[in-house]
């Protein structure tokens, strides 16, 4: 049976769900959701060149912040009547009690399906804001079958926000912006849903994402000197007044410094980043206990040159540290560091003798720097599931849902 439209509109070809950011400043032009807005315009615009529908047919997307029962009655349609159902993964997403609303309320329609074999149609689309471990992941989207690969490598490794704030992945973010409204339509050609009536009212619903689990502690460590305690052959401009301030790639308009990749890359992997200098670290990092959560090391070749940083960098280096990952950037656009390559890398050498830096692949930019960090923290997620204590949901298990055969058009 074809689906008939709402109430209050037409039947949206997908439900694009995510987690709204609030705006903190009512009087900013600035909208932080502008970016989610933009994937939704282009998701749309595929979508109408694939198939017959006209503008506003394509998809729906909820513009304001709701909370608690004030759930207006065109996105309880909107769920009721669309074809496919698109989440958009984040921290933030499996957090959002409306978020979870919102899967419970399309789950019940896909329920509604099930197969004679015991299998439920596969009307769930799953998409990356922000990359999540696989394990990380609420039971209820574990269920689901979607590999996300298939929209590119780059995509997998920064997600849609990654891609579409990230010069130079223009042509990342298309393919990806492509490959997800194919997905959307062949799962809307090939499955049909029938409407849920009556539409779900917001205070019966229970979120989905109950046993989605908190941020896992990561130790960022920065070894860089600051401006007051550089070595006496080398310039200031990499650094700044705190070691947390080193930029090793800056050029030009690039200001950022290297702990905001990291940060953003760490909440992405569902970690909490704790940033520290070494001199700040030092204690936990020589201390005998064992290591409970995984850590990053940002190491500048040029403070191990000085004296402190050695010694401080000798207790750590005589223990033996599995989950720590030591990064070195080399920025081979700086003739400094070029020029001292060799006598650098001794010293390096040297202070860590037990526990050598990450070398492959090199980090010599920010984007290979952010990629290494993404598969480091990746390794470091799959340690955290296979050793942390199992809390399995209650109740009977998830069925993994599948694609029913096409309708006999007969």
């Amino acid at each position: 049976m074809p689906l008939q439209p709402g109430a209050h509109g037409q039947v949206p070809y997908f439900f694009l769900s995510y987690a709204h950011i609030p705006m903190h400043d009512p009087n900013s032009r600035k909208d932080p959701n502008k970016w989610v807005a933009k994937l939704f315009a282009d998701l749309c615009d595929h979508i109408i060149n694939m198939t017959n529908l006209s503008q506003g047919q394509a998809g729906f997307m909820d513009v304001e912040l709701r909370s608690g029962h004030h759930w207006p009655e065109r996105l309880s349609d909107a769920l009721s009547t669309c074809r496919v159902f698109v989440p958009l993964y984040s921290p933030r997403y499996f957090e959002s009690e409306q978020c979870g609303k919102e899967w419970a309320a399309f789950l019940q329609r896909v329920r509604n399906h099930e197969g004679p074999d015991g299998q439920m149609p596969e009307a769930i689309v799953p998409a990356l804001w922000t990359p999540l471990p696989p394990e990380h992941l609420p039971h209820v989207a574990q269920s689901i079958q979607f590999t996300h690969n298939d929209l590119g490598e780059r995509y997998s490794d920064e997600g849609f926000y990654g891609l579409v704030k990230l010069s130079g992945m223009r042509s990342h973010y298309q393919k990806a912006t492509l490959e997800l409204a194919k997905r959307i339509v062949h799962v809307a050609q090939r499955t049909r849903v029938a409407v849920l009536d009556p539409p779900p009212k917001y205070d019966e619903l229970r979120s989905v994402f109950h046993d989605y689990s908190p941020q896992r502690p990561l130790r960022v460590t920065v070894v860089a000197p600051d401006l007051d305690h550089l070595p006496s052959d080398r310039s200031p401009y990499f650094y700044g007044h705190t070691p947390q301030e080193w930029n090793p790639f800056r050029r030009g308009g690039n200001t950022r410094t290297l702990v905001s990749h990291a940060e953003e890359i760490a909440t992405a992997h569902g970690f909490l980043p704790d940033v520290g200098s070494l001199e700040e670290h030092t204690d936990v990092l020589a201390s005998d206990a064992p290591e409970e959560h995984p850590s990053v090391m940002l190491v500048d070749p040029w403070a191990t040159t000085t004296p402190d940083c050695r010694r401080r960098l000798r207790g750590f280096d005589q223990r033996e540290r599995s989950r720590t990952s030591v990064m070195v950037p080399w920025n081979l656009d700086d003739r400094e560091t070029t020029t001292a390559r060799a006598r650098l890398q001794r010293s390096l050498e040297s202070a860590l003798r037990n526990n050598p830096p990450d070398s492959s692949p090199e980090i010599n930019s920010v984007t290979a720097f952010r990629g290494a960090l993404s598969d480091a923290l990746g390794r470091a997620a799959n340690q955290v599931f296979k050793t942390a204590t199992a809390y399995p949901p209650t109740g009977a298990p998830t069925r993994r849902p599948r694609l029913m055969q096409p309708e006999d058009p007969r």
